[in-house]
């Protein structure tokens, strides 16, 4: 292993460079520019440098000039790394500098492989450069001559960006006096591919009429025919579409290697680079501007996207205006609309004189107060409004009231008034004293409003965020301000007090094999029993999902949480009848006392859900009382979450490989992919206990796609070094399926080092295709469709439905191991393990058997027509090098 220093100021070239580097086993340092470098050079000595020639504060030329007039480092070994218009000048300097290695931008990573491994042989380094005497006067001519060549390069890059942007202001200006869209529309479309210089572009919107969608798309570049013959883009499909949902633009290219598909229907041309910019404006997304393919055959630039994005934005602009003139429209109509209200108002309006020797008789009354309360016009006439109130005095609001109409003002209350039948509504009240011209209170105008129905639903709301909607049982909201008080009362009184997390076993089966809808009935009838067991002043609260919990007060010792346990336990015991089907339920329990297991309400939640997981882990329907070692067991599991969060970083991940065996012609030609994590500190992890910690965690998906990216470069490599075509076959989470990206991620990786599909085989449980059925399914056929092979793996452990089994997009069955143990002794097993290939085989399924390890085994299988074998008695996992070496002797 060697020491190597890698110096360039653009972080992805340092991040391509150390990972090359450090996938052949060397130490990888970094700098960002000379001087760092130099210092670096200095204090670790590193054996091989790799470095830029353009960079701020000391440049690459005057880092080697200094490196080699060091007596101390002269003999450094140093490969420049540039850009390929540098050539020349890095040819010449380089000659002059004693580097005998340059890597030109772009490369290939072989180049920098090969590079890195020839500098390190021991017969290179051994020709030193420390002889190597620089001509300062030769070296800073040459070199004042390259920099004053960037410079020039520099100012012309600026010259053109400035022609440009001058270009770009002329065409705003022209745009700013058209009011058509669509013209305007047209134009942005024909003057991005202008002035970017782009053979094609297509500008894609979404205009919307009374609700109703209508794509319009713009073309320019194209012949007069064949805008005609083109169809209508999708858009929201393709790359288009993700920039429309992402709201960012996107610049890709092929890199000369072969065309892009971004979605577009056929008909339009072979894209070599595309830069796509989303229209929108500061509350919406419109649509989409793509640019295809430049005129002189180069990629689209950072530039190029800038003023693709400029142009985007312009059009975006468009729609906001437009918008914004149809809002003003609108607002003026409805303002139409307020006044007609007003004249017909709804509420009850009532005015009355400020008398206070008549009681501030009423003058006035609409017919809308005639409706809310019952009495007509006549009747409410010279009469105080006190007499809505009845005998309901006690109201608080009142004085708010009594105060407006001593020292004038207004005031806004909500009361309780009664209807002429007599019937109790809430009323807001709406009060303003009138002033006369000389300030003086005349009269009192009250607005009505009929608030019982808004009193209602905030009481309905009320309980609906205390109470859980399928059981009417209170929720945690409602739960945790039952236990900070009973908590409060248990300090005061000296007693204790329970808390007991109650999760429904197996659950999901029940929701997954029969539906929802019989889940949901469990979950009620499941409440109810739980509800007759406990006392009035007990709680059961549902927390979410199949878990409950009960909190007991007024506990001696923890004998009363113990015996309510064993009273749930039992209910569980008794069979639930729901819709034919007879369930037989059960629960594990864990209890948490306070105040010796928590001095809070967090403490006691969460000491119970340890307690509960405990009650799990032995098997599950029984219960179990907290204690402090659980504590512990879920501090090692947080710590190994942390850890495998940087295990990718740290390049802890690997995967090592089972092959597997072609019975017919005895050859290897696939094998299944197995993740091995090497932990720094405790060593080889095994997957049994970090694989469920990365699916609890959402950590599978960064794994998973780790997984795809590593598998398909390992197919390529083994292609590349020794032209074998091994195919691999890799283990798909449930999760993955459910994050929605699988199929896109799997064509993307396949796509990027072009592998044929079939070399890819993807293996998914029965669990997991039903745990998410409908995407699940959606992006198996999507793999099955692009070529890649499906496999159903642990057959006859799950569900083993023939009817889902039918309609599954499935290439291969692979028995469990579970079946193959005592096939050669045990006749059912055999039996079953028959079946299944001949099952397979009838519907054009080719059959593997997992975890052969004797003679007798493989015998059986052979005899029975299975087609490929995997397990020790052929071969453990071995890692990439080893399986290798197997392939050159098998």
């Amino acid at each position: 292993m060697a020491r190597i220093l890698i110096v360039d100021d653009h972080e992805p070239n340092r991040e391509l460079v150390a990972s090359l580097a450090g996938y052949l086993g060397h130490l990888v340092l970094e700098a960002a520019d000379g001087a760092e470098a130099l210092h670096i050079v200095c204090e670790e000595r590193p054996e091989l440098v790799i470095c830029d020639l353009v960079m701020p504060v000391m440049d690459g030329y005057e880092f080697v000039r200094q490196v080699r007039n060091s007596p101390d480092i002269a003999n450094t070994e140093i490969i420049f790394y540039t850009a390929n218009y540098r050539e020349e000048e890095a040819r010449s300097l380089a000659r002059q500098l004693g580097v005998k290695r340059i890597i030109f931008k772009p490369c290939v990573p072989e180049d920098v492989l090969e590079a890195i491994e020839a500098s390190l042989k021991a017969e290179d380094r051994e020709q030193t450069v420390g002889s190597v005497r620089v001509d300062d006067e030769g070296f800073e001519a040459e070199h004042t001559r390259v920099l004053t060549d960037a410079l020039s390069r520099k100012s012309d890059e600026l010259e053109k960006a400035n022609r440009r942007l001058a270009a770009l202001t002329e065409i705003n200006l022209q745009l700013s006096g058209m009011r058509d869209a669509g013209r305007m529309l047209e134009t942005i479309c024909r003057d991005a591919r202008v002035l970017v210089g782009a053979s094609y572009c297509i500008l894609c919107v979404n205009e919307s009429h009374n609700s109703e969608q209508q794509v319009r798309v713009f073309l320019s570049g194209f012949s007069q025919g064949s805008e005609q013959a083109l169809p209508c883009p999708d858009l929201y499909q393709g790359i288009p579409g993700e920039v429309l949902r992402q709201r960012s633009p996107r610049r890709i290219s092929s890199r000369g290697s072969s065309t892009l598909s971004i979605g577009l229907p056929q008909g339009y041309p072979l894209i070599r680079s595309c830069v796509v910019s989303p229209i929108m404006s500061t509350s919406r997304v419109y649509g989409w501007v793509c640019l295809i393919n430049r005129l002189d055959d180069n990629d689209f630039t950072e530039e190029d996207e800038w003023l693709c994005s400029s142009h985007s934005a312009m059009a975006g602009r468009v729609y906001e205006n437009r918008s914004l003139y149809l809002q003003l429209e609108s607002r003026a109509r409805q303002l139409q609309l307020y006044d007609r209200a007003i004249e017909e108002s709804s509420n009850g309006i009532v005015i009355c004189r400020a008398d206070k020797e008549e009681d501030n008789p009423i003058i006035y009354a609409n017919r809308a107060f005639t409706h809310m309360t019952g009495y007509a016009h006549q009747e409410v006439m010279g009469l105080s409004p006190r007499f809505l109130l009845a005998d309901d005095w006690a109201q608080p609001e009142l004085d708010r009231l009594r105060h407006c109409m001593r020292f004038g003002g207004s005031a806004r209350v909500i009361l309780r008034n009664y209807r002429k039948d007599g019937r109790m509504f809430w009323n807001e009240v709406a009060m303003a004293a009138v002033h006369d011209e000389t300030e003086e209170v005349s009269h009192f105008i009250s607005v009505f409003n009929d608030v019982t129905e808004r009193k209602r639903y905030e009481a309905a709301l009320e309980y609906q965020a205390n109470h859980d909607a399928l059981t009417g049982l209170p929720n945690r909201n409602l739960l945790q301000d039952r236990l900070t008080h009973a908590i409060s009362r248990a300090d005061r009184e000296g007693t204790e007090l329970a808390v007991l997390l109650i999760d429904l076993d197996q659950f999901k089966r029940v929701n997954d094999g029969l539906g929802h809808n019989v889940g949901d009935v469990l979950i009620q009838k499941v409440a109810t029993r739980m509800d007759n067991c406990v006392r009035d002043n007990d709680t059961v609260a549902r927390l979410g999902g199949d878990e409950f919990m009960i909190l007991t007060t007024g506990l001696k010792n923890e004998n009363g949480a113990a015996q309510l346990a064993r009273k749930i336990l039992r209910q569980f015991k008794r069979k639930i009848a729901i819709n034919g089907h007879e369930i037989v339920a059960s629960a594990s329990i864990g209890i948490a006392i306070y105040p010796r297991d928590g001095s809070d309400s967090d403490e006691l939640f969460r000491n119970a859900d340890a307690a509960m997981y405990r009650a799990k882990e032995l098997g599950r329907n029984g219960m179990q009382f907290y204690s402090s070692d659980m504590n512990t067991r879920m501090r090692d599991r947080l710590s190994l979450e942390q850890s495998l969060r940087s295990a990718i970083h740290n390049r802890e991940l690997s995967l090592w490989y089972q092959p597997k065996l072609d019975l017919a012609s005895g050859r290897i030609y696939s094998a299944e992919a197995l993740l091995r994590w090497h932990h720094p500190d405790r060593g080889m992890v095994s997957p049994a206990e970090f694989i469920p910690v990365a699916e609890e965690s959402g950590l599978i998906l960064p794994i998973g796609a780790w997984v795809i990216e590593e598998s398909t470069r390992q197919i390529d490599q083994w292609h590349r070094a020794d032209k074998h075509d091994v195919g691999i076959a890799i283990n798909i989470s449930a999760h993955q399926f459910s994050h929605g990206r699988l199929a896109e991620q799997v064509q993307q990786a396949l796509e990027r080092l072009a592998i044929p599909p079939e070399r890819l085989t993807v293996e998914v449980t029965e669990t997991a295709i039903m745990t998410h059925m409908d995407v699940t399914l959606r992006q198996l056929q999507t793999l099955r469709d692009i070529g890649v092979t499906v496999a159903l793996d642990d057959f006859g452990t799950g569900y083993s439905s023939l009817t889902y089994l039918k309609h599954f997009p499935i290439d291969i069955l692979k028995i469990d191991r579970s079946f193959v143990i005592d096939i050669a002794s045990d006749a059912q097993s055999g039996a079953i393990v028959d079946t299944i290939i001949k099952l397979a085989h009838n519907l054009d399924m080719r059959v593997v058997a997992e975890g052969v390890e004797t003679r007798e085994q493989l015998e059986f299988l052979k005899a029975h027509g299975c087609d490929e074998i995997q397990g020790f008695l052929f071969s453990k996992p071995l890692p990439a090098r080893g399986f290798l070496a197997l392939l050159h002797r098998h």
